[in-house]
């Protein structure tokens, strides 16, 4: 997160003590100094925001989100989430890819520790488990594992599968995912670009922890039910949340109604089921989730 001038940098170290120490004002009246001194440095408007934005600073934060937009219009930040939690914008429908693939490029290396240490991630083996448990001893022709990240999903399911290929938007995830050695074939890609280039191709496609960056879940659904062969199953997880349809929270992640949910569900696939349970543990608190399948008739 260099600025390019030293100085400026020693000012925005100085800044995240204050802010690590919860003194949110003091870290952006630094972070302000910094930008005196590099005006043009755009992660440097961000962290503004983000100050102001903790210290109350309403206003003050917006105009720091806008001024980094007009630098970084791609928003590899997620500036555009921020202003839709300050009210400031209508609520997203998603977030950015630059955002997403910045955040999981610096996350990689560290991920699988991360979710199943840290948060104690089950959601491969639930996922696998409900569909064995369904569908005993069945083995899929073709699976894509949408969002494949590191391949945990991947792992989990290869002994099931034939022909395993994997999608994600983040080239540090394949990479991990690559050393694994569990994929017949990776793509850099969308979760919408990799289902609509294809159609009535796969026996089995996932999404394990993928669709909570996306609020909006209208087309992604649709598209795996044209991506599926007859007899066919979709099988992915989400966070559950009481807002209506989709909220994007503090954590940067969208949280999606049951009933919305299903009303999707009951558009695309003729069988489905969605069962509650929880994927992750933050602060030792289980996150509710949902387990969502559906099957192509």
């Amino acid at each position: 997160m260099s600025s390019g001038n030293p100085i400026a940098d020693r000012r925005f170290e100085f800044a995240r003590r204050f802010a690590a120490r919860g003194d949110h004002a003091a870290a952006a009246d630094l972070v302000r100094q910094a930008l005196e001194l590099a005006p043009r440095w755009a992660e440097g408007h961000f962290s503004l925001g983000d100050a102001l934005a903790l210290a109350g600073e309403r206003d003050g934060a917006v105009a720091a989100f806008r001024a980094y937009l007009a630098l970084e219009p791609a928003d590899s930040m997620g500036a555009r989430a921020r202003l839709a939690q300050l009210g400031e914008v209508s609520a997203t429908e998603e977030l950015p890819r630059a955002y997403v693939e910045r955040l999981f490029d610096q996350y990689a290396v560290r991920f699988d520790q991360s979710l199943l240490e840290g948060l104690k991630y089950t959601g491969p083996r639930q996922i696998r488990d409900t569909l064995m448990a369904r569908w005993p001893g069945r083995r899929f022709a073709r699976c894509l594992d949408l969002g494949c990240g590191t391949g945990l999903m991947g792992a989990a399911i290869r002994d099931s599968v034939d022909r395993l290929e994997g999608a994600d938007i983040s080239a540090g995830m394949l990479a991990e995912a690559k050393k694994k050695n569990i994929y017949d074939a990776l793509g850099q890609t969308d979760v919408l670009t990799a289902l609509e280039s294809v159609a009535a191709t796969y026996d089995l496609i996932l999404a394990a922890d993928v669709l909570v960056y996306i609020g909006d879940l209208l087309l992604v659904i649709a598209a795996c039910a044209r991506a599926l062969a007859p007899g066919g199953v979709v099988a992915f997880t989400l966070q559950s949340g009481e807002s209506p349809n989709y909220r994007l929270g503090a954590d940067q992640r969208f949280s999606h109604h049951v009933t919305y949910i299903e009303s999707l569900m009951k558009g695309a696939f003729a069988a489905h089921t969605i069962t509650a349970g929880a994927f992750r543990r933050e602060k030792d608190v289980d996150v509710p989730g949902l387990l969502v399948i559906g099957e192509k008739i």
